[in-house]
């Protein structure tokens, strides 16, 4: 007979805290089940573990009532995100400023201003940084890659087929998994473990108005990663002559 999962396995299964309530750990389930379906091309032995890990945790949380998982497609994104853009938000940002080439420095307007340039909801984004405080921050594009950090920035349709926005951080690094690991999530952001990366995530629908999408998408990353400790400024992509982000190597 299968040995029955521990809480400690289970909550590292679905990428959330030993702590975590029911609420947190359905949340978790269904992003996850999203990736990992079979009927989307995942792995049917990842799925099933995901199933069990979360009945693992819920029937601790909630009882000695076996939960029912969904079996099918999972319900709307689990992001409560409200857009409270207003138009002196969006005034104060320059969005007509040049974007010069080369490695630029992040911060909240220049992100918005990348991010508004095209896409179906917003343009793709990825900077490099090593990990909070380090002073190889702005060499990362020069190091191995597993001695670096990823910010992502993209569009993606949910299970739904709806136009969505994807942020992400994921740290290779030692230092900067542990920032990661050790910070504070709100405001939908969820955190996952691998054997060789940490990251955070949060799905976004967008607004209707594109530079509005872009100036929420920023600011939710900035406020997230000044809770990490790791600024904005301490990260830094490359343009090239025809105004798309460079992949760092």
């Amino acid at each position: 007979m299968e040995r029955p999962l521990t809480r400690e396995e289970a909550a590292r299964t679905l990428g959330v805290s030993v702590a975590a309530d029911a609420t947190a750990c359905k949340r978790a389930y269904r992003r996850l089940a999203r990736e990992h379906h079979p009927d989307r091309g995942g792995d049917p032995g990842t799925f099933h573990a995901l199933q069990a890990a979360y009945e693992r945790m819920v029937a601790e949380t909630t009882g000695p009532r076996r939960p029912t998982v969904a079996r099918g497609r999972p319900s709307t994104p689990p992001v409560p995100f409200v857009d409270t853009t207003r138009r002196h938000d969006l005034d104060t940002v320059d969005w007509s400023a040049p974007v010069p080439d080369g490695r630029l420095v992040l911060d909240r307007d220049l992100v918005a201003r990348l991010l508004a340039r095209t896409g179906p909801t917003v343009a793709p984004l990825r900077a490099t940084s090593r990990a909070p405080g380090s002073r190889w921050n702005r060499a990362a594009h020069l190091l191995a890659t597993e001695l670096t950090s990823t910010l992502r920035v993209t569009p993606v349709t949910d299970d739904r087929g709806r136009a969505m926005v994807r942020a992400e951080i994921v740290a290779a690094s030692r230092r900067g998994r542990r920032a990661l690991e050790q910070a504070t999530i709100t405001d939908g952001w969820v955190r996952r473990r691998r054997p060789s990366t940490t990251s955070l995530s949060v799905t976004l629908p967008p607004s209707e108005d594109r530079r509005a999408t872009a100036l929420r998408t920023a600011e939710h990353l900035e406020q997230q990663l000044a809770r990490v400790g790791w600024e904005l400024p301490a990260w830094t992509l490359e343009r090239s002559g025809n105004g798309s982000s460079a992949t760092p190597s």
